[in-house]
């Protein structure tokens, strides 16, 4: 039985050499404070959404810091 063309334009993933590393945004040992709002708007666009971990580069844990510390800093009016 003869073997199918392949398509063109088809290749096999490569597998990445070397990973990536993640910038860090946020030092492992430092807090974040509802109020310090020049920290929590780093992880703020403009028009008030959250930025995600994928582009800022912080690790999950620093990013429910980041999250919970935006959210409570609108409800007290520090962050609009």
């Amino acid at each position: 039985m003869p073997m199918k063309p392949k398509r063109p334009g088809t290749r096999k993933p490569k597998a990445d050499p070397m990973p990536r590393k993640r910038q860090a945004a946020l030092e492992p040992t430092e807090l974040v404070d509802i109020n310090d709002i020049e920290l929590l708007s780093r992880f703020v666009t403009e028009y008030g959404k959250i930025i995600p971990a994928r582009v800022t580069g912080v690790t999950a844990l620093q990013q429910r810091h980041i999250k919970k510390g935006i959210r409570r800093a609108r409800n007290m009016g520090l962050l609009a």
